[in-house]
C-alpha cells in the first residue's frame, strides 16, 4: 500500500508520545543508527491517521490499542523538511519526499514494560533499544532537523505531564 504524499512533496505520517504511569515518555533508538526519537511512520492510501497510528504502535512497539489509553491528538498537523543530506531519490535523482507532515498522538501504557516489544516486527525492526525519559529530554536530543516540531508537539501536550 503506498503512502500518501501530497502535492508540496510532504508524505503524511502520524507520531506517537508514549508515557508511562510516571508520566516519563518512551524514547528509542533506531536500529544501526545513534539517532534516538518517538515512534512514527508513514500514512497509507485509505488509513485514517489514527488507525495508522495503531498499525505503526504496533509494527514499532508491539503495543495494542489495548495496551493503552488514547490521551490527546494533536490539534493540527506539524511539518519539518528533511535535509537534502537524508532525502532519498528515485532512479530520476528527484526526491521522493521533501519532507513530513505529521499528526500526533499521546497514549498512556496501561500494562507494564514487558508488553513493549521492539522485535514484533522483526523484518523491518525499527529500535533496538528505548527508555523511558523525562519529558524534557526528547526535544533537545532528537536530531536536529525534528527538534521544533518535538518542542511544540511536548508543549501542546504539556498539561498531561504536568496533572
Amino acid at each position: 500500500m503506498a503512502d500518501v504524499i501530497d502535492k508540496n512533496g510532504y508524505r503524511a505520517n502520524v507520531g506517537i508520545v508514549l508515557m508511562n504511569q510516571r508520566k516519563e515518555l518512551f524514547f528509542a533508538k533506531r536500529r544501526y543508527q545513534s539517532g534516538w526519537q518517538f515512534p512514527q511512520g508513514g500514512i497509507k492510501l485509505g488509513e485514517t491517521p489514527e488507525h495508522a497510528m495503531y498499525r505503526e504502535l504496533l509494527e514499532e512497539v508491539g503495543l495494542t490499542k489495548n495496551d493503552t489509553e488514547l490521551l490527546s491528538e494533536s490539534s493540527h498537523w506539524y511539518e519539518y523538511k528533511i535535509p537534502k543530506k537524508h532525502l532519498r531519490k528515485s532512479k530520476q535523482g528527484k526526491p521522493f519526499v521533501i519532507g513530513q507532515k505529521q499528526k500526533w498522538f499521546l497514549l498512556k501504557l496501561m500494562g507494564s514494560d514487558e508488553t513493549i516489544s521492539l522485535t514484533y516486527n522483526s523484518k523491518f525492526q525499527e529500535f533496538d533499544s528505548w527508555k523511558w525519559v523525562d519529558p524534557a529530554i526528547p526535544a533537545r536530543q532528537v536530531i536536529g532537523f525534528k527538534q521544533q516540531v518535538y518542542d511544540l508537539v511536548l508543549t501542546e501536550f504539556q498539561t498531561f505531564f504536568n496533572q
